[in-house]
């Protein structure tokens, strides 16, 4: 896995890269899914787009605000699975981008994201493959319990993090597997917990070597 070491000031996107590796992902979600009942998508969103949505959408109210409060809007690089019986998020693949670890309020925000999704029902996947601290974990363990900081990698190695929401014996709970890649390191094969349905495999080596190949990089 030569993500981490890779050039990226030399003509590389990260973010491109990442939404490349989402779409190679979502094919392959999309074949173990009965296209009867599920649909997987990207959503790869960068910050500036979402500012500029978010502004563009912005109307003009009769009163003023009782308060402006500080906003972080960040990347967002994932694959959903939809359960159309009723338009919900069942499962996701998250890309840690490196705006998400940019600092506490980025890695916080997408945190929350996780947790949300966590605390829906949904199966969830967390691949943070760039350079710099995994600064979110701190913030999920903290919202959700689910990555003690024994469990965290150190230095250069990448986290991997599968979470599946659960219920044993009338209690609820989060099942939880934890992968630490090193550098040149193969990236682990994953479950996906479709929420209500049914466990997917995720390669996670053979969806990042393909996107590498269509990327070009070696």
């Amino acid at each position: 896995m030569p993500l981490l070491t890779i050039d990226w000031a030399n003509n590389r996107d990260p973010l491109a890269f990442l939404e490349s590796w989402s779409e190679v992902v979502a094919g392959a979600l999309v074949a173990q899914l009965p296209a009867d009942r599920f649909v997987a998508k990207t959503d790869c969103t960068a910050r500036a787009q979402r500012t500029e949505v978010v502004a563009a959408l912005t109307a003009p109210v009769e009163t003023a605000p009782t308060l402006l409060a500080p906003a972080r809007f960040t990347d967002h690089v994932s694959v959903q699975v939809v359960d159309t019986l009723d338009g919900g998020g069942a499962a996701v693949v998250l890309f840690v981008t490196p705006d998400n670890k940019a600092d506490s309020d980025s890695s916080l925000a997408f945190a929350v994201r996780a947790a949300g999704f966590m605390s829906n029902g949904a199966g969830v996947v967390i691949v943070d493959a760039l350079p710099g601290p995994a600064s979110w974990a701190t913030h999920l363990h903290s919202l959700t319990g689910v990555y003690p900081i024994t469990r965290r990698p150190r230095g250069t190695d990448s986290p991997i993090l599968a979470v599946h929401p659960t219920v044993q014996n009338g209690s609820t709970w989060f099942a939880v597997w934890h992968h630490t890649v090193a550098p040149g390191l193969p990236l682990p094969t994953v479950p996906l917990a479709v929420r209500g349905a049914m466990h997917l495999k995720l390669d996670l080596e053979a969806t990042y070597a393909e996107a590498c190949a269509a990327s070009r990089i070696t």
